[in-house]
């Protein structure tokens, strides 16, 4: 046999030797085998904890958070929490709709006026004006003449 057939061989047996070694799980010795018994991993032998939902809490200005609280419906309360609390961030009360943003203007910005949308806080303002500084290589693009291309 060749050199390689040999090589390859002490590999497979050292990396068979390396996944037994580094085997997770309880060893078990039946008269002289060696068995390695492997315990089950994540959720497969929990009971799922399920929660009812609380209505949102209203919108805490001073944070912009808001909240519910989770009370346990089934599940081990041993291992599952009783009570959790969720918060997250608030939805804008003021919301518009974009409108298209104006040519480049001397100095360089261009604008857009956004309108109040009918599902928003009636008092926020009406619309609102945002400007912002123009691209240089879309400010250069527009003023070139493209010409005709064949």
């Amino acid at each position: 046999m060749t050199n390689k057939f040999w090589l390859w061989l002490a590999a497979g047996l050292i990396l068979a030797w390396a996944a037994v070694a580094c085997a997770e799980g309880e060893h078990r010795k039946d008269g002289e085998h060696e068995a390695i018994v492997r315990s089950e991993r994540g959720a497969k032998n929990k009971e799922p904890c399920r929660y009812v939902r609380s209505a949102w809490s209203e919108c805490d200005s001073k944070t912009n958070m808001r909240s519910r609280v989770l009370n346990l419906k089934k599940g081990d309360p041993n291992s599952c929490e009783r009570t959790k609390t969720i918060q997250k961030k608030c939805r804008k009360p003021c919301r518009y709709e974009k409108s298209a943003w104006s040519e480049c203007n001397a100095s360089g910005e261009m604008s857009r006026t956004d309108v109040l949308k009918s599902n928003s806080d009636p008092s926020c303002d009406q619309s609102r004006r945002v400007t912002k500084k123009c691209n240089k290589n879309k400010q250069i693009k527009s003023a070139k003449d493209k010409g005709e291309r064949f």
